[in-house]
């Protein structure tokens, strides 16, 4: 009887958990990708971190036991990019609009991610040596191994997003980026001003 699942209205990312669930249980394993990718471009990522709040809503749990969500999400993911030609969506016509992105973690790729598809030439400038935030510096390789996140972003690379590393902006880079693109979209993270870094 909801109008949204309990457990999209509990994801962060707005995900349609209950959708791609679904097309998992009858077998479209491609559509159900392309349904995460919709909300997001790293699920086979978030399919190992992700804490899962969509589990603690879900209806399921009532009677037998939430539907694993999370494993759905990285099951989906990892068939896409074992695959011989990762998903990749196709692109609105280019707008002529450019977007910096400042920072690299999982929102900043998520919105160049969702910018770029939409037509917009998207830059994410980012003050560590490799894109991925805390998703790469701040959860161990036993949770996250690295070469999950890298085949990520190279596929969010390969839709024309461009990834400049150690790029520290401070006032005056952030006075210059907002005269040379059309916007700007802060998206620095977790990042203190003395990182720990956790390999």
């Amino acid at each position: 009887g909801d109008c949204i699942a309990p457990c999209k209205r509990a994801c962060p990312a707005n995900s349609d958990c209950q959708g791609y669930a679904g097309l998992i249980a009858e077998g479209y394993f491609a559509e159900a990708l392309r349904l995460l990718k919709d909300a997001y471009p790293i699920p086979a990522s978030l399919g190992r971190v992700c804490p899962h709040p969509c589990e603690e809503a879900c209806r399921r749990g009532l009677f037998e036991g939430p539907v694993s969500l999370a494993a759905l999400k990285r099951f989906a993911a990892d068939l896409d990019l074992d695959g011989d030609s990762p998903y990749r969506p196709e692109k609105a016509p280019a707008t002529g609009k450019k977007v910096a992105v400042i920072g690299g973690g999982p929102a900043g790729l998520t919105a160049a991610w969702l910018l770029t598809v939409k037509g917009h030439q998207v830059t994410i400038f980012e003050a560590m040596p490799k894109a991925g935030g805390m998703l790469r510096y701040g959860i161990p390789e036993f949770r996250l191994p690295k070469a999950v996140l890298d085949q990520e972003i190279q596929i969010i690379e390969s839709l024309g997003v461009e990834i400049r590393t150690n790029v520290k902006v401070d006032a005056d880079v952030f006075e210059h980026l907002r005269k040379a693109y059309d916007a700007v979209f802060l998206s620095v993270g977790a990042w203190k001003s003395s990182p720990m870094r956790v390999s």
